[in-house]
């Protein structure tokens, strides 16, 4: 390849498969937090966020710091990985850490019409 394209993707391939090995990666029975930010409904917004740090970060800590680079595109696949699951709306999915950051999985009644107005009466929150 032109640009050496096979040659990065090894190497970020490489350095994916040895994030897994690191002490940070799992907290319990191979759940990583990963899947913990996925089963709270902010795991796209923090794999976004974290990859725009390491391409600023990039140049400025450690000076041209390769690594972060590789943080980065990690950051992007994981938020790639995120997109491309689909959830069928209706369903239960087991979420046991509560709603999704945006109120998805919210019971919905007559209580409570965003996030923000848990609780209270419909016809209060429509007028506010």
């Amino acid at each position: 390849m032109k640009y050496n394209e096979d040659k990065i993707l090894q190497e970020i391939g490489d350095y994916v498969k040895s994030t897994y090995g690191q002490h940070y990666a799992q907290v319990s029975k191979g759940t990583q937090v990963q899947d913990l930010l996925r089963d709270i409904g902010i795991d796209k917004d923090f794999c976004q966020a974290n990859a725009i740090k390491y391409l600023c970060r990039f140049g400025k800590k450690d000076g041209r710091n390769r690594k972060d680079l590789l943080k980065a595109v990690h950051y992007i696949i994981l938020l790639m990985n995120s997109e491309d699951q689909t959830i069928e709306p209706g369903l239960d999915h087991g979420n046991e850490y509560g709603y999704g950051a945006m109120g998805e999985g919210q019971p919905s009644g007559d209580f409570g019409v965003d996030v923000g107005m848990v609780g209270v009466p419909k016809d209060y929150a429509e007028d506010k």
